[in-house]
């Protein structure tokens, strides 16, 4: 089939939507003709990369707001950038009907970026419209907002926002629209729904390299000191701080100690919370660690903690399970959907004394039950192997056939 894929970020060994993407198109042109309408934030690595494995099935257009109009420059960080990606989508548009006058699509995937709250107007194309998997229909547990600090206000209007989103023609027409979406999680789902989708599938919006899963499945000494890894962006909604206290509340008890990965605004803020809870001991900051390698970060490591307070999916958890490490972890949304039970410790979202508590013990259960610990590795490294990109393709793939196919018969019916 001829595949338009539409992200807006691309980008070859990258994480994140840059990464979504690019993983989306290369492994869909395997098995199908993939144009990839994209930003060319990242177009040298993408043409570097084309250079060193040519790929015929895979073309590259790229798409710019016009520059009169455009508030966003890569090299100066995100300002501007919401804008700038509505105005992204209505080229996007222009440019995916001119390459279906000149190549009949036979399909259009919207992937990146992967919100419900922006949705894409690609469903005017006469060829069947699959969007996501998407997230963004997530509202941060109420009694934990204060861990939100300066940011409680914009956390609560964005809730409000959430409430209203349902309401907008935009996201009404655009889920009328769909031959098929995808919804990371429950909650996102819900706001789909209200807005009148008649069927919302659930689908993880990642996958693994099939190269990224040791084989054979790496095993830790189980004598050593518990080592934690918690990875993400250090803002508001990822709630180290979550973590920091749980692990206050076991440090006289057990050897523990937390590796951080990652940066971002609440770095000095929480370095001083690890102060202020005696915790330097304990706790390394790692800043921010190049994907290519946070495997080895994996390895240290002996289970992952999980502390989000609002994520769509938490692709981290799936790549450690790729590494057979146990998921300490919050049950609710996207992680809460994706970690098997039997490949690590889900803690309830009930009041934060409880859920700090819950964490605690699940630390210390990780540290005295080395050998439950490696069997939930196991199970995690199992789940993830049924999880890679060449996987999820061929599965992507049927759907594209499925739509296609029932889009042929409405056609044929309407003449």
């Amino acid at each position: 089939m001829k595949v338009l894929l539409v992200g807006h970020a691309c980008g070859p060994g990258r994480g994140s939507e840059p990464g979504l993407t690019w993983n989306w198109g290369w492994h869909l042109s395997e098995l199908h003709e993939v144009w990839v309408l994209t930003h060319p934030q990242y177009r040298e690595e993408i043409e570097r990369y084309l250079d060193e494995h040519p790929n015929p099935n895979l073309r590259f257009v790229w798409v710019k707001p016009p520059a009169i109009l455009d508030p966003w420059n890569p090299a100066r960080g995100e300002r501007g950038i919401k804008l700038h990606y509505i105005l992204w989508q209505w080229a996007a548009l222009r440019r995916a009907r001119q390459l279906h006058r000149t190549h009949n699509l036979d399909v259009v995937h919207h992937v990146s970026w992967g919100t419900v709250s922006v949705p894409p107007p690609l469903w005017r194309l006469p060829v069947p419209f699959i969007w996501g998997p998407i997230g963004g229909g997530m509202v941060s547990p109420r009694a934990f907002r204060h861990y939100f600090g300066e940011a409680r206000t914009k956390e609560l209007l964005r809730s409000l926002r959430l409430q209203i989103l349902p309401h907008l023609p935009s996201l009404r027409r655009a889920v009328r629209r769909c031959a098929i979406l995808f919804a990371t999680n429950r909650e996102t789902a819900t706001v789909l729904k209200e807005a009148g989708a008649s069927q919302v599938l659930s689908y993880f919006d990642n996958g693994l390299p099939e190269n990224s899963i040791p084989d054979p499945m790496p095993v830790r000494p189980p004598g050593r000191k518990l080592t934690l890894l918690w990875a993400g962006r250090l803002e508001p909604r990822k709630a180290l701080g979550l973590g920091l206290e749980a692990l206050a509340q076991v440090k006289s008890e057990i050897p523990v100690q937390l590796l951080v990965a990652g940066d971002g605004p609440l770095r000095q803020e929480w370095e001083e919370l690890a102060r202020q809870l005696q915790l330097t001991e304990q706790v390394q900051f790692l800043g921010a660690v190049p994907f290519a390698e946070m495997q080895e970060i994996f390895h240290r490591a002996d289970a992952l903690l999980f502390t989000s307070l609002r994520d769509s999916f938490g692709s981290v958890a799936l790549e450690a399970m790729a590494q057979a490490l146990p998921v300490l972890t919050l049950d609710h949304q996207g992680v809460g959907e994706l970690v098997p039970h039997e490949a690590g410790i889900k803690i309830p979202v009930t009041t934060p004394e409880e859920t700090i508590s819950a964490l605690a013990n699940g630390i210390r259960y990780l540290a005295e039950k080395p050998g439950a610990r490696q069997q939930m590795g196991e199970n995690g490294w199992h789940f993830a192997r049924k999880n890679t990109w060449p996987y999820r393709a061929k599965e992507m793939s049927r759907w594209y056939e499925e739509c296609v196919t029932e889009y042929a018969k409405r056609k044929a019916a309407s003449f």
